[in-house]
């Protein structure tokens, strides 16, 4: 394809240390020619990914890619500024679970950066557009909570997983150097959460594509999904199926379950082999409401970012983002 005139790099200078080190060493293989069109820009403090994103939008005059370097997090501040923009961003995964890079790209450019950066230097990649979720969260009396609202590229999620995700969170933080705490820091997790509480109260509307009811049948839940990839957590895969460009939302529903029937399920729910089994319901729609019924508000996460509410819509948005796509 044609090329862009300006490749901006975005990298979070607080990425994985490996992968830091061979992007790097892979943007210094650039030669004198790509240089005079590549800029590199290293994130300083947190929110700075989305910081730079708006300025580069603001200055894009249609020859402009924008590349996002590091993990989920990294990918999901860029994704929410230019969401709804002609400017087109790519990825380089620098993070530790990358896990809406699977969805968009084989293991070769997954696992080396340097394979992508040679790509994006020669221009070998092509531009799509793909759909996005917009989360919008309310408040008990049906005003919008911009905080906790955004856009999300790959999962959202309500229930256990926001559980989990906050353990883990306090993993990391506790070993901020350790590699190995960061790779096994959500399963870790999510096996202590499941001796705690796995109820949570709340209730889902959505219109489906078959003949099954609209309205959720239960009040209680362990947890549910919502996916435009089919990835998170470091390889949880909640949407085997999940296609980033089909206009639809994958949605797993998982029942208020004993402790056994939890261990066996979340073992099949990390390996993508979940859906028809008893107590999970697993179906495809383009809009979802979930409604707290208990006396506490929703608290889930989307792309790794924590939101509550009362109510929250979900909707898929198709071609919101234009993606680039390694050959």
């Amino acid at each position: 394809m044609k090329g862009f005139g300006r490749k901006v790099f975005i990298v979070n200078s607080r990425a994985d240390s490996r992968g830091m080190e061979r992007f790097k060493a892979a943007a210094a293989l650039f030669d004198a020619e790509s240089l005079k069109n590549c800029e590199i820009r290293y994130t300083e403090h947190a929110g700075h990914a989305s910081e730079m994103a708006a300025e580069i939008l603001k200055e894009d005059d249609g020859d402009t890619l924008v590349i996002a370097c590091g993990g989920d997090g990294t990918v999901h501040e860029v994704a929410n500024v230019l969401a709804g923009s002609s400017l087109p961003m790519a990825i380089i995964p620098l993070g530790t679970g990358n896990d809406f890079a699977r969805s968009v790209m084989d293991e070769q450019h997954r696992s080396d950066c340097e394979y992508c950066v040679s790509e994006i230097s020669k221009d070998d990649y092509v531009v799509r557009s793909i759909d996005l979720i917009r989360v919008e969260s309310f408040d008990s009396k049906g005003n919008l909570i911009p905080e906790s609202s955004a856009w999300c590229n790959n999962v959202a999620s309500i229930g256990l997983d926001t559980e989990v995700q906050l353990r883990a969170k306090s993993r990391v933080l506790r070993h901020p150097k350790s590699v190995f705490v960061r790779k096994t820091s959500y399963a870790i997790s999510a096996l202590g959460a499941l001796f705690g509480n796995r109820k949570f109260e709340f209730r889902f509307d959505c219109a489906r594509g078959s003949d099954a009811p609209e309205h959720s049948g239960k009040n209680g839940y362990t947890l549910i999904s919502i996916c435009n990839g089919s990835f998170y957590g470091n390889g949880f895969c909640p949407a085997p199926k999940a296609s980033v460009s089909d206009g639809l939302l994958d949605v797993c529903a998982i029942n208020n379950v004993s402790l056994p029937r939890a261990l066996y399920l979340i073992s099949k729910y990390k390996s993508g082999v979940h859906e028809g089994k008893k107590d999970v319901d697993c179906f495809r729609t383009t809009e979802i409401t979930v409604e707290a019924t208990g006396y506490r508000d929703l608290n889930g996460n989307y792309d790794g970012e924590d939101f509550s509410g009362r109510k929250v819509r979900f909707t898929c948005v198709r071609g919101a983002l234009n993606l680039a796509f390694y050959d």
